[in-house]
């Protein structure tokens, strides 16, 4: 259940897409909101220790900064309880600390400069803060506009822990009354016959331990996992992309730089990331 979730923010228009998506799924949990910003204090000016007293200025001046935007975006939202948090230092460093700080459950985040789903896992601080927290991430590219969620896809390799992740999501997609389409891309590394028979075991394996009647399931058959995966969200109409990470392992088969910079077209799909632990089995099915 999402009772905290955490929105860092850079005030970018992508920051303002995450904000809404925070506050729509806040509203239908009644989860808490925090927004979180950090700003930089320069230790030297012209080999100068800075005053105190513009230290407190800088603090002051991001607050309100940080109070304002959440009132931009929280004026109607009378139900949702909010709370504003600032920092000094390494902005990454310190959502990682704030989420465990504050028991997040969630952090949704705007990608900076982000166009697409490979820009997404390649932009710096969201891709490190999806590499470093143990809670779901949900990556808002720059496009990106809510509207709803109403058709979800997540993309499986078949791995025991997807079973988890789905079971999470089955959860945010009851939220919404939304739709999962679970999609594995068979690069034709097992013989068809087989691979239809390992894509209705897992089927099957999903359909005992997650009861979501509104779940459905595709096997592709297509040369390359990302631009598969591509063709599918946008035929689609998908308003939410998840799949689970765990050191990057199915990031780089999907998203290797090398693909990145073949891609054809860009996505403005939001990217919701479910962690694996090290402790989580990660074991193909």
């Amino acid at each position: 259940m999402i009772k905290t979730i955490l929105v860092p923010t850079d005030y970018s228009k992508n920051a303002h897409s995450a904000a809404k998506y925070a506050l729509e799924i806040a509203h239908r949990t009644g989860a808490k909101v925090i927004f979180f910003n950090t700003y930089y204090v320069p230790t030297y000016v012209e080999k100068v220790p800075i005053d105190p007293v513009a230290e407190e200025d800088l603090r002051k001046d991001a607050e309100q900064i940080l109070k304002a935007f959440s009132k931009e975006h929280t004026d109607a939202k009378k139900d949702i309880t909010i709370e504003c948090i600032i920092k000094t230092g390494n902005a990454v460093e310190k959502i990682v600390a704030v989420a465990k700080e504050v028991s997040a459950d969630i952090i949704i985040m705007g990608t900076k400069g982000a166009s697409g789903v490979s820009e997404i896992i390649f932009g710096s601080n969201t891709e490190d803060v999806i590499e470093k927290v143990a809670v779901p991430v949900l990556a808002i590219p720059e496009n990106s506009t809510y509207n709803g969620i109403n058709n979800i896809v997540f993309a499986t390799a078949y791995h025991f822990s997807d079973f988890k992740a789905i079971k999470e999501l089955a959860e945010i997609a009851k939220l919404f009354d939304a739709h999962i389409t679970i999609v594995h891309i068979s690069e034709g590394e097992y013989k068809l016959g087989t691979e239809y028979d390992i894509f209705d075991s897992f089927k099957a394996k999903v359909k005992q331990q997650i009861s979501y009647s509104k779940t459905t399931f595709h096997l592709i058959e297509h040369k390359n996992i990302y631009n598969g995966l591509q063709e599918f969200i946008h035929t689609n109409k998908t308003d939410l992309l998840s799949m689970t990470s765990r050191k990057k392992a199915l990031y780089n088969r999907l998203f290797g730089r090398s693909i990145s910079k073949k891609m054809a077209y860009h996505t403005d799909v939001p990217l919701l990331v479910f962690k694996i632990s090290e402790d989580d089995e990660i074991t193909q099915f």
